[in-house]
């Protein structure tokens, strides 16, 4: 686990820099969770908490790895598909390290690695997305399409 926290510490908890709409912005790392889950696919999720908090949730080889983010500006979201696409760029070196490591020596269903002051929205999103991988819930909402 000490080494989870690590790699999460050095490889993820950083400031990226982001060129939008001509302004730069600044993306922070506030929080970091890694979950188990039954899929081996690829997948990421993109999840606006407030006008500039954003989890980024990268699934793959059998793990969700939920990011955290912070921006100083807030994005509009016709930047988001870019937005994502660099993110996924800049952290997935990490995110491949983070999963190396995991296979190799976590045991557990789901674990916070990094809160780096988080805002009390992104603290109540993964401290409840925690508990359902902790109790084996789904972490999905079903809502009926009108």
């Amino acid at each position: 686990m000490i080494n989870l926290y690590a790699i999460a510490q050095r490889d993820l908890a950083k400031d990226l820099l982001f060129e939008i709409d001509d302004e730069v912005v600044t993306f922070s790392v506030k929080g970091v969770m890694i979950a188990k889950t039954n899929s081996k696919g690829y997948n990421f999720s993109f999840i606006e908490i407030t006008d500039n908090e954003f989890v980024l949730a990268v699934q793959m080889r059998g793990y969700v790895i939920y990011l955290g983010l912070e921006s100083d500006e807030v994005v509009d979201e016709d930047a988001y598909p870019e937005l994502v696409r660099a993110l996924i760029n800049h952290l997935l070196p990490g995110l491949h390290a983070l999963i190396r490591e995991a296979e190799k020596s976590y045991n557990g269903k789901a674990d916070l690695l990094l809160d780096d002051n988080m805002s009390p929205e992104m603290k109540e999103f993964f401290y409840e997305l925690l508990l359902k991988h902790k109790r084996g819930l789904t972490t999905h909402e079903q809502v009926d399409i009108a």
